[in-house]
């Protein structure tokens, strides 16, 4: 099919069930926000992230982290062909070796890695291998925590100060938990302001300083995000559109290509079967 590129469908490897693994084409797309870790590693081309107003650059074989929960835009540079290598990393698995909300950095790109790059080469191609070998589970498993925990070494610790304390501490959690609760509805500020246990100013204040987008924007990602899930399980356009909100299947359409810079028809050809069920227990 025109369009698809096969080999960056994402694979779950059977036995490290809470990483995810892209080998493929780079390519653009705008406001994404994920629930995981993702480390990016571009070939062949600069990258260029966008992210609360501020624009980094990466250079060709520059490691690239987003954090959870920290919307963002991004691409690769020029207009050549260029690869990309990314591992997604869930929460679960970085609770292993340091607490997820610390893997957090305010330039997203590794400029100096002592060699980060190459254990993440390392741990990314270890999970492309076959599994079922005595001893691979091991293996594969031990490359992926010891590059998290290595990253985790690297990482300033600014989740107090984005967070706050009390109820503004725990709000970005509780808004994010409740939005995804609510698709379809249309939730009111001062529902979520009820909800989380801070005022309407502070609550979007907060939510802007974790995510990088206020409420209504990340109920937007949050939809996004199911749709792009319920496509890769196999449901119909019009079925994922109903389900998350989205007036019709051309409505759907429309917002998500504008999102990630492909039809939900071309997503879904690419990346069916593939939903990834290794996140954080809730």
């Amino acid at each position: 099919m025109p369009g698809v590129d096969e080999q960056a469908a994402p694979r779950v490897p059977d036995d490290v069930s809470d990483v995810v693994v892209v080998e493929g084409h780079a390519q653009s797309y705008q406001g994404n926000v994920h629930e995981e870790l993702k480390v990016v590693l571009v070939l062949d081309s600069g990258f260029t992230v966008r992210r609360r107003g501020t624009t980094f650059r990466a250079a060709p074989g520059q490691l690239v982290v987003l954090h959870a929960d920290d919307a963002h835009s991004g691409g690769p540079d020029g207009s050549g062909p260029a690869r990309w290598l990314i591992m997604c990393v869930a929460p679960s698995l970085i609770a292993e070796v340091a607490a997820p909300d610390i893997v957090r950095f305010g330039d997203p790109v590794i400029r100096d890695d002592g060699g980060l790059a190459d254990r993440f080469r390392a741990a990314h191609g270890s999970l492309y291998g076959p599994a079922g070998r005595p001893g691979s589970a091991l293996t594969r498993e031990t490359g992926v925590l010891d590059f998290v925990a290595a990253l985790a070494r690297r990482a300033p610790d600014v989740a107090g100060e984005v967070r706050g304390t009390g109820a503004a501490r725990r709000a970005p959690e509780v808004v994010r938990e409740y939005l995804r609760a609510h698709l379809t509805r249309n939730v009111t500020l001062d529902e979520l302001s009820v909800v989380a246990g801070v005022s309407k100013y502070r609550l979007v204040r907060v939510c802007t300083a974790w995510f990088g987008l206020p409420p209504h924007k990340l109920h937007l990602r949050l939809r996004l995000d199911r749709a792009r899930e319920l496509l890769r399980r196999g449901s119909a356009i019009a079925e994922a559109a109903y389900a998350t909100g989205f007036h019709d299947q051309s409505h759907l359409t429309r917002v998500f290509a504008g999102a990630y810079g492909v039809t939900p028809a071309v997503y879904q050809a690419t990346f069916r079967g593939m939903a990834w069920t290794g996140r954080a227990p809730r």
